[in-house]
Parts: structure tokens; sequence; C-alpha cells
């Protein structure tokens, strides 16, 4: 691992209360919150129900400080050390000293060894159980104690017990797979409910730390020599694991048995849905098998949960583009268009619409294929094409259901379009998504789908295309100047960036070595204004359209991703990624 400073040799863990300041005092001291702010706090953890909570979560949970601050101050109060630990690299063998259980349970992870103590990482050092815990486990002769945030911790725990870290646990659950072989028969493992089972255990550890990860989809092929696994992370594939080819057929007739598929069936494609529960929180998976050479691919997409739909706000709309879609949103009719590839981040958007909209006085109705969030609420649908359940037979009875608003998951062909625009003409909002590279190619794209002018000129009241930028780490990023030939490709030069504030991360533990973490959207927002109207109606050509968005201020998909490389919340080299000229 890096160099850490130790603590002073021996120091004691200060017990609470040993000092007369508190924790409070010493955020308000710093200017860190107002007395007003920790009143409020303090009201908080007086009057909730059922277990005490520490003050510090209160505090972070209310968004009053940041657990980075907490963490400062708590070090301070106490006379420790605050460590980074997206600067610390700790072996994963050191830190699996403590048993995994414990070390979640007390938030403590261990950072270096030595003959005559142990180095660990705490959350919160004012819990002596926690710390006699984990004394009692490592059996160190004494402990010394720095202060982390928390969620370094969590993240540095889910590391040291990843498939990448701990490949001596996978390849254990590998050989007791051989030795169970020839006693189970794979039409015994459909029914079996072993918990302990090695692929049962293998399976676990692939969907949790998927989730733990911040995965998007899990890909598993069957390849030549071996079962390859791959994590799609900030919309980018990572290599996770290589298993033995032998250890394929069961891992993916686990994966079926889990998401009520055929495990008899491999020459055809399926469909179906599984829940896993990581830390508490349940997770709605999607699971695709295709049939391939070496066997079948599974790929298994990590849904957002319908108590995570994030807000309009925080998706990465510009100011004036939230203006234009909120009011596009707030009309009792008229038609919406969410364009954008696979994987762009359109079906966050719909939902964080949809929520927005959400009242008791609305009706609202979806039909979707699949239906990938659950949302409380409202009346979700399901197309099924092979039973004539299509999306413009479906669309047909949802109107017959009194919506106020309708989603409809994709447009696929023009009789399910210009049943949405007549939809949309006759008193509701219609939220829909269509596969174009830009909002002003939306609209042509309708009229090429056959729908008349006349429908779009009448019904349509906004297009938006999106994409996912990713956002530099927030533990390792720092300022840069960005290549020459870079700005050339987006048509800048250094004296452009001169009032700019780039930042590109370094590479670190918290996002993997690859300098970014998380993503955001950015967006491409066409108000559907009379001027546009009538260019639809004469001439509903993409230039002329075009032409007339640039007049009327429409920022641009690479427009939208600069503002944000300017600030810092991209990089360039990722709006020339992402973006076309």
């Amino acid at each position: 691992m890096t160099t850490l400073d130790a603590p002073r040799a021996g120091a004691p863990v200060p017990p609470a209360g040993a000092d007369r300041r508190r924790l409070g005092d010493v955020l308000v001291e710093k200017g860190l919150l107002l007395p007003e702010d920790l009143d409020h706090a303090l009201h908080e953890q007086r009057n909730v129900a059922g277990p005490r909570r520490r003050l510090g979560q209160i505090l972070v949970e209310l968004g009053l400080v940041s657990e980075a601050e907490l963490a400062q101050c708590l070090a301070e109060l106490l006379g420790l050390e605050h460590v980074d630990l997206s600067r610390a690299t700790p072996s994963p063998d050191v830190v699996r000293l403590l048993p995994r259980a414990v070390a979640e349970r007390c938030r403590v992870l261990v950072l270096d060894k030595t003959p005559g103590h142990l180095l660990v990482a705490a959350a919160d050092p004012t819990n002596v159980l926690a710390l006699d815990d984990v004394k009692l486990y490592t059996r160190a002769p004494e402990l010394l104690v720095v202060v982390a945030v928390d969620s370094q911790i969590r993240d540095h725990l889910a590391r040291a017990w990843s498939l990448t870290a701990d490949t001596s646990q996978v390849n254990r659950m590998v050989e007791d797979a051989d030795d169970e072989e020839d006693d189970v028969p794979l039409s015994g493992m459909a029914g079996s409910v072993d918990d302990d089972a090695p692929i049962v255990r293998l399976v676990s550890r692939i969907l949790s730390d998927a989730v733990r990860l911040r995965c998007s989809d899990i890909h598993l092929e069957s390849q030549r020599d071996g079962l390859r696994v791959r994590f799609r992370i900030d919309g980018l594939l990572r290599d996770v694991m290589q298993a033995p080819k032998r250890v394929a057929p069961s891992v993916i007739s686990r994966i079926k048995i889990i998401s009520g598929l055929d495990i008899s069936e491999r020459r055809l494609p399926q469909d179906g849905r599984t829940r896993v529960t990581v830390d508490g929180s349940a997770i709605d998976c999607r699971v695709s098998t295709l049939p391939a050479l070496h066997g079948e691919k599974v790929v298994i997409r990590l849904l957002t949960r319908g108590d995570d739909v994030p807000t309009l706000t925080s998706l990465g709309f510009e100011p004036e583009q939230l203006a234009v879609f909120s009011k596009a949103l707030a009309v009792p009719q008229g038609l919406v268009l969410i364009t954008g590839p696979t994987g762009s981040g359109k079906t966050n958007t719909l939902y964080a619409a949809i929520h927005a909209t959400m009242t008791p006085e609305k009706n609202i109705v979806t039909l979707e294929d699949p239906v990938e969030v659950q949302l409380p609420g409202i009346t979700q649908v399901q197309v099924h094409a092979k039973v004539g359940m299509t999306f413009s037979a479906g669309l047909r009875s949802v109107l017959r259901q009194d919506p106020d608003i309708v989603l409809i998951g994709e447009v696929r062909d023009g009789e399910t379009a210009e049943l949405a625009l007549k939809a949309a003409m006759t008193g509701h909002l219609v939220l829909t998504t269509l596969h174009t590279n830009s909002a002003v190619g939306a609209l042509t794209r309708l009229v090429d789908m056959g729908a008349a002018p006349f429908l779009v000129a009448s019904s349509l009241t906004a297009a938006i295309a999106q994409r996912l930028v990713r956002k530099p780490c927030d533990s390792c990023s720092d300022g840069y100047i960005p290549d020459p030939d870079t700005l050339a490709l987006l048509g800048l030069g250094i004296e452009d960036i001169l009032d700019a504030t780039p930042l590109r991360g370094s590479g670190c533990p918290d996002c993997g070595g690859t300098g970014y973490r998380g993503r955001t959207a950015v967006y491409e927002v066409l108000d559907v204004t009379t001027s546009m109207r009538k260019i639809l109606l004469a001439s509903p050509t993409e230039s002329a359209l075009a032409e007339e968005a640039e007049r009327a201020g429409m920022r641009s998909l690479r427009e939208s991703a600069l503002a944000k490389a300017m600030r810092g919340e991209t990089t360039f080299e990722e709006v020339v990624r992402v973006t076309a000229g």
C-alpha cells in the first residue's frame, strides 16, 4: 500500500466525551455548520423513532456537511489523523485479515500490519466495542487508529473481496464445483436451494460485485478457452474474471434458474427477470441469453429501482434546456420525443419526467418492452408481440383507459408514430423515444416513417437528443491543459479555454485507475416553435429545420458537452469521444 503516516505510536482512542467540545461544536467553529442547522440536526436525532443515530450520520443525510468534512472534524476532535483513502491502496490480503462480516459491521478497514500493531481506518473511532471486536478477530496486540470517510471504507472493503482481488477464493469455488460435478446432476440443480453450493456462491459474488461497483450490465461469455466475465461501468466494459470453461454451463444454468428461464433450452434466445439483494437493497435485473459458437452468452442489465429515479434537475440539463423541457411537460397535450442511441440514458430521462409530473389527479399509463423500472402510482403495461400485444395494438387499448399522460417505450413503426401523434392531438401528453442522432433528425424521422407533416407540426411540442459523458473522479481529479490536437478537433485553441476550469482524473482506487467515476447527460433540446411548425409544413427537410433551430438558439450536443468540460464536469477528451462535430 502507499505510505501512510501512522498516528502517535500507542495513542489510545479517546472515549466519547473525553473532550468537552463535541462534534457539532467543532463543525460550527470551523464555519462548516450554522448553529441553527446544528439545532435542527439535534432535534432530528432526539425525535426520530427507532435506534438512536449518531449526529454525524444525520448531518450527512440532511446534506449539511460532507462525509470528508465530518471525518476531518472528528479526527481533530479525537486527536487522531485523518486519511484520504482515495490516495491509499492497501493490499487486499492485508484488508482480509479482518473477516468481511466484521469489517462491514464495524466499518473498519485494515491498512497495515507490523509485529507490534495493526493500523486501521475507522469511520467512527468512538465505537470502542467495534474496535475491541477488531482486536479479538485479528489477535493484534495494539490498534493504531486513523479516521476515514465511511463510503471510502465500504468501497475498499468491496474491492478487497471482489472477483479480481480475491482470485484464490474464486479458484476454490471452481475446485469445489468440480468435486460436486459427479454428485449433483443438472436436473437436480434446478431444484437445489443450497446457498452454500460453489456455483451458487460464485454467481452471487458476480452479482454483488457488479452492484457495488456501479455496473450497468454484466456480460458472461462462453469462449473457447473459458468463461469471460465483464462489467460495463460508466459506459465502458472492463474484464473482471476468467473462469475455466468447465464451469460455464453450471454458471449459466444457475442464472437461468433464478431468472425463471428454461435450463434445458440452449438453442434459442431467452429473456427473463430476477431480483438480487445487496447490502440490504433489492436490485431488479433483466436477463438475456443468446446461443453462440462456444456456448451461451448471458447479459444481465441492472435496473434502476423506482425509488432511485433521479430528479430532472440532477440529470445534466443546462438551465435554459430544463426550462424548455419543463414547459413541454406542463402542457396538457402534445408529444415529447427523447432520442439517442442505446445506453444513452433515455429511460432515466423518461422516468424522471414521469416522476416530475405525477400527481393523484393524473392517470399515467406506460407501454413498454420490457418494463425496466417499476414505479409505484402509475399503470405499466408490458408489450407481448408474440400474442399480438404490439405497441400499436397496446396504444389503442391504452387510449380507452382515460389516460392523462401516456409513455410509449419506443416508436418502432409508422402506425405507432401516427397513433402517438393523434393521441397528442386529442388531449393527451405523450412521451416516447426514437432512435435518431439529433433532435432535429427526430422530426424528419417521423415524416420518413409515414406520419403526415401536418400531424407532426401540430402535435410535437419538444424533441430532445441526449448522450452520456463520464465525469472526472472526485478523488483524483486535478486541473489540466487539454492536448492541442484534442482542442483542434473541437475547433478550439488554448486562448478559448483561458477562463475555463478543466479537470481530469489521474486514476486511483476509487475509479479503478480510469480517472472517471460516474456519468452525466448532455442534451440538445429543440423547442418546436411556430416558425418550426411553418417549416415542417412547407419544407420538412433536416437542413431547413437545423437552420431554424440554430437561429432560435438551440444548444447542440457538442456545445452542451463543451460547457460541461469548461466547468470541469467532464473532460475535453470525453466531448470528442461522445459527440459528433
